[in-house]
């Protein structure tokens, strides 16, 4: 976009804000204004003057445009950053985008796969069935499959360059002229640049879907739609159309008293709750096993399939958690949901970015004074009360205040979270998140700890102990025997006279007594040393079936077994 064309979109935004801005001054004053000028005059001078303020912001956005109207939907999830009824306007952007015509949509296709829609499909419904800020979709058949058609708006890449490039100077200004009052959008703003670069093209979208779709395999109640990547491109996205309802759906036919729609939902089985639930484990699974999930979890991107199966579409907004941040924060998580403040803090602070004016100390004392309010007590327990957007929201202001950042991405998962709690509010209010989550976590962690104990990487730990047994296990071995025969240990001494009382007349000489242990502790080692050796000299995978690793796994059986009699005696 031309320096011009710039400055005209500049001057537009300012425009648009400042009568937003004029309205809102003069919305305090209308009885008088109104008597004043009159009903039309003040219409010409503030038009939206008449509109509470939750529909002023939302028609601010909707003036604005395209990459606005993206910004305004992901500050309807953010109850961090605005008060709970201007979310809720917000919320009506996600379904008010006009569409574009089915010429452009042509055009487009056209220009990216090289046909026309008609020729390409053998079927392609031209009337969208949903409009977004940066594409539509329409239904097509392809192969005999009924498919989702994402279709990108025209000039969006060129549109969307020229404002990201506005916000970026935006942010600039806001900090160079230290307008305190404004600091709450840097935030928000810089992760919305950083989100938007990749959305634009689909085929980061297409990415993301393909290996959350391979990740969701073997998982009953999570399901992510096949994409045809022969047919995606940077504008174009072709995907399995999954056979649902929408939660957007659902809220809106509780609202319009819709029992037509209540009733297919009753029909496929739907439980609010145990749905409610899928959301969560699901989010929960990919985010600590996985480190990747979908991260713009919005009514409209959310299905009820058959059997309370979660599924998922629209993969443009994905997030990413290391490994060191996956553990930090599940603990977090855990900490929370069992009432454990210094925990909670110590793992949150070790998910932070510190400034030269931050308080950690600070941080910690405020979150002791917000947990008075959160919880309540059950016998020797905390539980909480509040639900969970209301403890993120005040924790996140709370390390705004003390200059405690959490990194990007805890960012992002956080957010993710309260997007779940708000829409779990909404259509499943009784569900209690906090609870949840404590019982999901504690599970998921005796997991880990089961899995980490099987794992390959604890085989091999094991197994480079090898050498150092096979140098010094058999003479670690013999004087071990050597003393528990000659009852120089505890244990033995036991062991003998215990046996002197169950024999009385039958007792074994301590010869024989000696000769028995001794066979015992020479078997047991040399399970022990065969099963290292093993394992040092092959380093077998972990694989079922007839191989070398099950002839270590019927070792370690082998050495059980003689191990636990043994120690039964010596106890």
């Amino acid at each position: 976009m031309t320096p011009i064309a710039n400055a005209r979109r500049l001057f537009r935004i300012l425009r648009l804000v400042s009568a937003y801005l004029v309205g809102s001054v003069l919305a305090s004053r209308l009885r008088f204004l109104r008597t004043l000028l009159g009903g039309r005059l003040l219409a010409i001078v503030a038009p939206t003057s008449g509109l509470p303020g939750p529909q002023r912001l939302r028609r601010l956005f909707e003036d604005l445009g395209g990459t606005y109207i993206k910004f305004g939907q992901m500050l309807a999830l953010q109850p961090d950053i605005l008060a709970p009824e201007y979310c809720n306007a917000l919320f009506d952007l996600l379904d008010r985008v006009e569409p574009f015509s089915y010429a452009e949509v042509r055009r487009v296709v056209a220009e990216e796969l090289g046909r026309p829609p008609e020729v390409i499909f053998e079927a392609f419904d031209p009337v969208p069935l949903a409009t977004a800020s940066v594409g539509q979709v329409h239904v097509a058949f392809l192969e005999g499959r009924k498919v989702a058609v994402k279709v990108q708006r025209p000039r969006v890449e060129v549109e969307f360059s020229s404002d990201l490039r506005l916000m970026s100077t935006a942010i600039a200004t806001i900090r160079w002229l230290r307008l305190r009052a404004l600091y709450w959008l840097l935030e928000p703003m810089s992760e919305f640049i950083g989100w938007t670069w990749e959305e634009i093209d689909y085929r980061h979208e297409a990415r993301y879907s393909e290996r959350l779709r391979s990740l969701a395999e073997g998982n009953p109640i999570q399901r992510v739609p096949k994409v045809y990547l022969a047919y995606t491109t940077r504008r174009t996205l072709v995907m399995e159309f999954l056979e649902g309802v929408t939660l957007l759906q659902l809220l809106r036919a509780r609202e319009r008293g819709d029992e037509l729609l209540q009733r297919r939902l009753d029909a496929m089985g739907f439980d609010g709750r145990r749905f409610a639930a899928n959301v969560i484990d699901n989010l929960i699974g990919d985010a600590f096993r996985h480190g990747l999930y979908h991260a713009d979890l919005h009514p409209a991107n959310l299905m009820i399939l058959p059997g309370n199966v979660v599924g998922y579409v629209d993969f443009g907004i994905t997030g990413v958690i290391s490994p060191y941040s996956r553990q930090h924060l599940m603990l977090m998580t855990l900490a929370l949901a069992q009432g454990d403040m210094d925990r909670l803090a110590s793992e949150f602070l070790m998910l932070s970015v510190y400034g030269g004016d931050s308080d950690p100390e600070g941080f910690r004392t405020g979150l002791r004074e917000l947990s008075r309010d959160w919880y309540e007590h059950d016998g020797r327990h905390r539980r909480l009360q509040v639900n969970f957007t209301r403890v993120m929201t005040d924790m996140l202001r709370l390390s705004r205040a003390t200059n405690v950042m959490p990194e990007r991405d805890i960012v992002k998962y956080i957010r993710s979270a309260i997007a779940i709690d708000g829409l779990n509010l909404r259509f499943e209010p009784g569900f209690h998140v906090g609870r949840h989550l404590e019982e999901e976590c504690g599970r998921f962690l005796e997991k880990q700890a089961v899995r980490h104990a099987l794992s390959e990487d604890t085989f091999l730990a094991w197994s480079t102990l090898g050498p150092r047994l096979l140098a010094e296990g058999p003479a670690r071995a013999s004087s071990f025997v050597e003393r528990l025969a000659r009852g120089d240990l505890e244990v033995g001494t036991r062991l003998v006279e215990r046996e002197a009382r169950r024999t009385h007349d039958s007792r074994p000489s301590r010869q024989t007594r000696e000769e028995a242990v001794r066979s015992r502790a020479v078997n047991l080692a040399g399970t022990v040393l065969a099963l290292v050796a093993l394992m040092a000299a092959t380093g077998q995978r972990v694989a079922l079936g007839w191989n070398l690793f099950t002839v270590e796994a019927a070792l370690v059986a082998a050495g059980l077994g003689m191990l636990v009699p043994t120690l039964r005696r010596l106890s």
